[in-house]
């Protein structure tokens, strides 16, 4: 009911106002995977790129560079209220809380999401309340991550993050990217610029309920 209520009213307001930021954003790009020769990475650093040249400040959470521990607390760790038993998960809450908007970069693994990152926004609660998540689903098949962006769907609404409508699926990553992170199929940049202003737009129209 919550997460109804949530998407309802943050409907409302995006369908009332037609915003145009104003200032830049701290958007957080997630990258789902820790995989020898991942390719989410790819898709991450390229979003990252474009998010900086639409005037926003952009964040690339790689848990290879910050790897976190499993999620161990005997309590949910949204009651701990930030106060975490880890430093690394210290630093991710800090990330978190200073975002407004966030990109995740997810693989298809068997037709789900990485333990990965489920482990890492299982870390948090309150750091994603009320801010627009944009998905991005890597496949080396012809799906394009379709099933792991429908399930992430379902997760967001249990920290009350609004995914937003527009994502990316990035079918037969091997063919989209090169081994430098270089788009070689030119359609994908409109579908990125598309989501990142629809993601930019809906983290001004959220302002109001983080206040």
């Amino acid at each position: 009911m919550y997460s109804f209520c949530l998407l309802k009213s943050t409907l409302a307001v995006l369908q009332a106002v037609a915003y145009t930021p104003s200032m830049s954003l701290n958007i957080v790009i997630v990258c789902g995977s820790v995989r020898e020769d991942r390719k989410s990475i790819l898709a991450a650093n390229y979003a990252a790129g474009l998010v900086k040249e639409a005037g926003h400040n952009a964040e690339v959470v790689d848990f290879v560079k910050s790897p976190l521990p499993f999620v161990d607390t005997p309590v949910s760790p949204g009651d701990l209220k930030g106060n975490y038993p880890y430093a690394e998960v210290m630093q991710w809450s800090k990330i978190a809380t200073n975002a407004d908007a966030f990109i995740f970069a997810i693989p298809e693994y068997n037709h789900g999401y990485s333990g990965v990152f489920k482990n890492a926004i299982d870390w948090l609660y309150r750091e994603f309340h009320h801010k627009p998540v944009a998905l991005v689903g890597v496949s080396n098949g012809s799906v394009g991550g379709a099933r792991v962006i429908e399930q992430i769907r379902a997760v967001c609404g249990a920290y009350a993050l609004y995914d937003i409508k527009e994502n990316v699926m990035v079918r037969k990553v091997q063919e989209v990217f090169d081994d430098n992170g270089q788009l070689l199929q030119p359609i994908y940049e409109k579908q990125f610029k598309s989501m990142i202003e629809a993601l930019a737009n809906a983290a001004e129209a959220m302002k109001p309920l983080r206040k």
